[in-house]
């Protein structure tokens, strides 16, 4: 039994390919429509799949199932200081290098937009730039901010000793939230309300049932991440109508979000998720880095050499810069992270 658990909790290639997934999605949002739509691209127009592209940004919804998933994966026989050191230095390193280069990179003096101040830099180390007056150096970097909130609670749970609760925790944050929101009940801010954490209690359930099997309150919580989730993300097309461009669909994007509710829940096959897909894993490490790096210097190039004769052949090389920068970005931090366990080692062994 316990060698069939450790088995289910491995990674899982399955999961690093919809990464991938999601990554693409990403990236095509803001080079192929947002770019464009928002005036930041002015010498690039639109493509015939913009149409499409535009409704790439949902690949940041799969990301956050995906942290639900790991999570519920990964945390439950954590200690609170296990999990300080496994997820905040993985998650902090490669991002303030990655502010590092792209401040570095938007401050050359031939760029047509101004760069960063280095306050602007300083505030944006924290991770949440916003709640300090200040705004996102890379405003794809808001998605950080939600991760932290999310690992910020689970810390706590942690701190709490509260671990071994956190199957029945996932799920009754999604049914309590669900409520809440249908209610119309006012949040008071409350982070966790937010409609982005549907998804991640969506994903953190689907590994729940994955692992332990289904339940009537299971079932219950699932539907009300999925119910909760497709209400919140479609209350928002009027907002991507006005400031985003016209024209956005709600019907596709709860197709979307419904599409991809049952890619994560294909993990419940055994076939699916314990497929062997070669480099998947690296693949969907460096999906991370190259989303904290491809948005802002991508659009600084395309803006400055962008036009509509050779955009295509300029959308090839800058995401394949942007892959080259995350692959050095990776390698960057895990040689720092090394040596910085090599010379603990060495402190524990004098002691």
């Amino acid at each position: 039994m316990s060698e069939l658990v450790a088995l289910k909790r491995k990674r899982l290639d399955y999961i690093d390919l919809l990464r991938v997934l999601a990554i693409c999605g990403v990236i095509s949002f803001h080079f192929l429509y947002s770019a464009i739509a928002r005036g930041r691209t002015p010498n690039v127009s639109f493509s015939p799949i913009s149409e499409w592209a535009k409704y790439g940004y949902l690949g940041v919804e799969l990301f956050f199932m995906i942290s639900g998933f790991v999570m519920a994966q990964s945390v439950r026989d954590l200690t609170f200081r296990q999990f300080i050191s496994k997820r905040f230095l993985r998650l902090y390193p490669t991002y303030w290098l990655a502010l590092l280069i792209i401040f570095a990179i938007s401050s050359f003096g031939f760029w047509k937009k101004p760069g960063p101040g280095a306050q602007e830099l300083y505030f944006n180390l924290t991770m949440f730039p916003t709640a300090l007056g200040s705004s996102w150096l890379d405003a794809a970097h808001w998605f950080m901010a939600r991760q932290l909130q999310f690992y910020l609670a689970i810390s706590l749970i942690l701190l709490l000793r509260l671990g071994k609760y956190l199957n029945t925790i996932f799920v009754s944050w999604a049914v309590i939230a669900c409520a809440w929101y249908f209610l119309g009940l006012p949040t008071f801010h409350i982070w966790y309300l937010n409609g982005f954490f549907a998804l991640i209690t969506g994903g953190a359930i689907i590994n729940i049932i994955r692992e332990f099997g289904f339940t009537p309150f299971r079932i219950l919580g699932l539907i009300a991440s999925y119910l909760w989730a497709i209400d919140s993300r479609m209350a928002k097309t009027r907002w991507l109508n006005e400031n985003r461009g016209p024209g956005h669909s709600a019907l596709i994007i709860v197709l979307v979000i419904s599409a991809v509710f049952i890619l994560m829940s294909l993990t419940w096959n055994a076939h699916v998720s314990n497929f062997p897909i070669r480099g998947a894993a690296f693949a969907g490490t460096l999906s991370y880095p190259i989303y904290l790096v491809h948005d802002h210097i991508g659009g600084l190039a395309i803006a400055q050499f962008g036009t509509d004769t050779n955009k295509y052949y300029l959308y090839i090389i800058v995401v394949l810069f942007a892959i080259l920068l995350g692959y050095s970005l990776l390698k960057i931090e895990r040689k720092i992270m090394s040596l910085f366990s090599h010379k603990s080692r060495r402190m524990q062994k004098l002691v």
